[in-house]
């Protein structure tokens, strides 16, 4: 003779794992979509052939450089993008040695 008391509690807890283990997974993806999409992530250049996926700390370091030895302004809010896109030929690498 089958308990039915038993049955139902191995049912509940099958149930309760798998509800964690996708749960697990979601979140996974939740999190890889987050970073696929992340600050660094920089569009297609609007000038040319220029394609830049992202921008590395020691070329953001050299724009930033660039900037002020250069006394420029840009407007608030614009960041590497805009500087990228109005400046496709990367002045900032001239006179360093990653070019």
């Amino acid at each position: 003779m089958k308990n039915f008391l038993t049955s139902t509690v191995e049912s509940v807890f099958g149930i309760i794992f798998i509800v964690v283990v996708t749960g697990f997974f979601v979140g996974v993806i939740f999190i890889a979509v987050k970073n696929f999409n992340s600050d660094i992530a920089i569009a297609e250049a609007q000038s040319g052939d220029v394609e830049l996926k992202y921008v590395s700390q020691t070329e953001r370091e050299l724009i930033n450089t660039w900037i002020a030895d250069n006394n420029m302004t840009f407007p608030e809010g614009k960041g590497y993008r805009y500087i990228i896109k109005t400046y496709p030929d990367k002045p900032w690498l001239a006179n360093s040695n990653l070019n």
